[in-house]
This record gives structure tokens, sequence and C-alpha cells, in this order.
């Protein structure tokens, strides 16, 4: 038996922001954006001294977009674009510097040289709001994942699913 190690080829690279579909953003973060506003909205009017529901709605939902959908879903697309290999590139577009063949793709590193960001305009930092979103989103995810072993055991061992 032969053991043949295989050399990965590094190959410097630029990194450039990605640019997704804002509205695919958007619909990819909403229901873990609908559940966290529904309850910010439901806190926000058992603690609010008017008495108009409706109103508390429409200001605890300004209040939501601006105190937390943009803030977080920017810090998170901050964070996750900041560690480009920790999280296989998710925010970026890579632009290789020199020629890759096809059927070495899988076996290339890139090498980093430097990372363009797109323009700070108010449509791309809303867009980077919503990637980071669908990241949260992701994380919850991995995270409820997690959390649900331990909790199946313990329904287990009470007698659920015999």
């Amino acid at each position: 038996m032969s053991t043949t190690r295989i050399e990965r080829r590094e190959v410097p690279a630029d990194l450039i922001e990605a640019t997704p579909n804002a509205a695919g953003m958007w619909l990819l973060a909403s229901p873990l954006l609908g559940f966290v506003l529904w309850l910010w909205v439901d806190v926000f009017a058992h603690f609010s001294p008017l008495a108009w529901y409706w109103v508390d709605v429409a200001i605890g939902a300004a209040l939501f977009v601006l105190a937390a959908v943009l803030p977080l879903g920017w810090l998170a697309h901050r964070l996750v674009t900041a560690a480009p290999r920790l999280f296989q590139h998710a925010g970026w577009d890579i632009q290789p510097l020199e020629p890759v063949r096809e059927q070495e793709a899988y076996l290339v590193r890139y090498v980093y040289q430097a990372r363009r960001r797109a323009s700070g305009s108010w449509p791309r930092q809303w867009l980077r709001a919503a990637q980071g979103w669908v990241y949260i989103e992701i994380a919850a995810i991995l995270v409820g994942a997690i959390l649900m072993i331990p909790l199946f055991l313990s329904a287990v061992d009470f007698g659920f699913g015999r």
C-alpha cells in the first residue's frame, strides 16, 4: 500500500466583499427577526405608559429596528468577516491572483493579500445587517441543536418516548 501525500499549492488571492441579494438575506433572517420582534414589542407594550397598544407596537418596532436590527446585524457581519478562514470565507468572494485549474480547485490553499470591502453606503449597511442576522440565525440553530441533546436525554429519563 502506497501512501501519497497530497501537496496543496498556495495561491495568492484577494478577498472581495460579497454582494448577495438583500431581499433574499432578509427572507432568510425573517423567522428569527419575526420572533425577536414579537418578543420585543410585547415587552415594550407591557412596560409602556401609553394606553394604546398599536402605538406601542409602532414605537417598539421602530426602536427595535434602530436599536437591535441594524447594530447587532452589522456587528455579527463584522465578526464573521473578520475571520475568513474560521468561517469558510462567509461574506467574501475569493479572487485568485494566479490561474487555478478546475482539477485543482479543491486542493488550493489561498493566501490572502488584501481585503476589499464594498462602499459604506446605507444600502450596503442594510445588506451587511441582513447578512449578519442570517449568521446569527445559523448560530442560534447550531446552539439550539446542541442544547437539545441534554433535553432529549432528560426527557427519556422521565419516561417520554418509550
